[in-house]
């Protein structure tokens, strides 16, 4: 099962996140911005409580490192922390 979940998030994880990202933000711009900022935020979250140490396991900066967890979320740090 961990196996085949982690297969998914490997494959199709970001661009799920970029979806989900482009639906979330349509819909901010017809003045619904709390999905939009829910993902933000939990994205945020994620890079402050975990990201950030994977990050720097891995050598990326701060700043690539908040990238990539802004943008995807724990579909990055995941598998790097697995592998």
């Amino acid at each position: 099962m961990k196996d085949n979940f982690m297969t998914l998030t490997k494959q199709y994880g970001k661009p799920i996140c970029v979806a989900l990202y482009a639906v979330s933000a349509a819909m901010a711009a017809r003045k619904r911005v709390t999905p939009f900022l829910s993902l933000l935020g939990m994205h945020a979250a994620e890079y402050w409580l975990i990201g950030k140490n994977v990050a720097a396991e891995k050598g990326l900066t701060k700043g690539e490192g908040l990238a990539q967890c802004l943008a995807f979320g724990f579909t990055w740090w995941l598998p790097e922390k697995q592998a």
